[in-house]
């Protein structure tokens, strides 16, 4: 069971991300996609937290369209976008035009309904949103819980649908426009729930689904919680016959949209993991075509003379493995080498940078600019990933995205750049792409090492140093999950993360909350 419609907190959904994650593993789904309205902010939270283990996702966005001019009766339609690079400028770019249009016209939509009679507060409905983009959903919300309309659906159906008193219009991207924005950005573009749309004599479903095709969608989502079995096997055969890709998802949203269900909606959808991996393989089939090594070159502005040392740079452990007849060497010889160039050009560029710093301040500015996810950002700001050679396991447990397999790849990349010309260059390079964050940096340590502050009060207090132990691992090989404790000063502990550093270092924060909260 896959379920790849969800929203989150960071659009109109009641749960957040990660709780999203703990309900999928709860409910047995084997794959998810989170599908915020116009955002991908809960994404990245998930990114960040990692999903965990034998949970599959992938990227994905719901995407308000502006309708062809002969549509019927409908305010937008909904693109859905997956497998996409989260770095993309012209995505995030469109996606926070979307958010401002959003944000505008919340109060304008509250002026009318105050108008109207409706003693109600833009102040209500961002409560109800909390931390996410606050929208229509949270103020029909506001409206049930102050008893001025009965339900949801009737807040819509009177006030707040299009057309309606309340209604306010807002900016929209076309149907072109996002299709291509998602292409461009390395996903798939879906029609979602085309079985909400409306069909009569002067529009036809099937003929707005083929004009679309013709524009470059990809995809059409057939399994949907609210389409009866003639709608999904009509949009099956529509999809078949138009050689497109069939997605379904339940589009929940927890307490926003009652009687849906995570993975199976009212009770009866059910989108087989058949699913998944079409769509993924579609994702693949994209990249391969899109994804020329002249464009990663463009990139990094370097071209190589030894193409061998950048595809050396690209190749995974899990890749070469599957592809053991064709005797492949991985890149994680290229990382050893990278890891020493970017410390050493790095080292020296802040000794430039900051004469007057001694050599402790200057290990701990160089360890906040070379670690896992710093690296990681830099790989994602010249879109590294999506020329990544992965493993089959790899690719689908969103490999792409992980912060380790991106920051080796970028060390790989690196020592790839210096073999391939010298050093200078390579300083050069480096240069460009950590200059911004260097002058931050350098002006204010922005990131603080937990396991150093906490040794520093340790030792002033006992003539010894915190142990850490790790306690449990889970998680395959490739996605483990480490939970470290640490006893010192009276206290206990507890730590997570992807690696044993990451999880001493949750458990050292923990560790100086307590004594903070103690010394109160």
């Amino acid at each position: 069971m896959i379920d790849l419609h969800i929203h989150s907190t960071a659009s109109d959904g009641s749960f957040s991300p990660s709780e999203i994650l703990n309900l999928s593993l709860d409910a047995g789904i084997k794959a998810i996609a989170l599908t915020d309205h116009d955002s991908i902010n809960g994404v990245r939270e998930v990114m960040k937290i990692g999903v965990p283990w034998p949970l599959e996702f992938i990227t994905g966005v719901e995407i308000s369209c502006e309708p062809p001019s002969d549509f019927p009766d409908n305010s937008s339609l909904h693109m859905l976008g997956y497998g996409f690079d989260l770095e993309s400028n012209e995505l995030n770019s469109i996606l926070e035009k979307l958010q401002k249009a959003r944000f505008d016209r919340n109060p304008l939509i509250i002026q009318k309904l105050n108008d109207l009679g409706f003693n109600i507060s833009m102040e209500e409905a961002d409560e109800i949103a909390g931390d996410g983009q606050t929208g229509r959903p949270h103020i029909a919300q506001a409206m049930v819980e102050r008893n001025f309309v009965a339900s949801f659906d009737e807040a819509f159906d009177k006030y707040l649908g299009k057309g309606k008193k309340a209604y306010i219009d807002k900016y929209k991207p076309t149907c072109k426009e996002a299709i291509e924005i998602i292409r461009n950005a390395g996903g798939v573009s879906i029609l979602a729930h085309p079985g909400i749309l409306k069909d009569n004599k002067k529009f036809s479903i099937e003929k707005l689904i083929g004009d679309l095709r013709k524009l470059g969608l990809n995809g059409i989502e057939a399994y949907y919680t609210s389409h009866t079995h003639e709608q999904t096997t009509f949009f099956i055969n529509l999809a078949k016959k138009h050689e497109m890709v069939i997605t379904g998802g339940s589009d929940f949203h927890g307490s926003l949209n009652q009687g849906v269900n995570i993975g199976v909606g009212y009770g009866e959808l059910v989108v087989y993991d058949e699913i998944y991996t079409s769509l993924i393989n579609s994702i693949e089939t994209l990249h391969s075509k899109n994804n020329s090594l002249e464009i990663l070159e463009k990139n990094i502005n370097y071209k190589f003379t030894n193409q061998s040392l950048l595809l050396n740079a690209l190749q995974h452990r899990s890749y070469t493995n599957e592809n053991a007849d064709k005797k492949l060497e991985d890149n994680e010889r290229l990382e050893f080498l990278g890891d020493a160039v970017i410390e050493l050009c790095i080292s020296q560029l802040l000794m430039e940078k900051s004469p007057n710093k001694n050599e402790g301040e200057l290990s701990k500015l160089r360890a906040n600019l070379v670690n896992e996810p710093a690296l990681a950002s830099m790989a994602r700001k010249i879109q590294l990933g999506k020329f990544i050679l992965l493993g089959k396991g790899e690719r689908l447990s969103s490999g792409r995205e992980k912060d380790s397999i991106l920051s080796d790849a970028f060390e790989a990349l690196i020592a790839a750049i210096y073999l391939d010309s010298n050093f200078d260059n390579t300083y050069s390079h480096i240069k460009d792409l950590f200059s911004e964050r260097i002058e931050i940096i350098t002006k204010k340590v922005t990131e603080i090492d937990h396991k150093s502050k906490l040794q520093e009060i340790v030792q002033k207090t006992e003539d010894t140093s915190p142990v850490y132990e790790v306690v449990n691992e889970t998680g395959p090989d490739h996605d483990k999950i480490f939970e470290v404790v640490i006893d010192t000063l009276s206290i206990n502990a507890t730590g997570v993360g992807k690696t044993i550093k990451a999880a001493e270092q949750n458990a050292a924060a923990n560790a100086l909350k307590q004594l903070e909260k103690n010394n109160q």
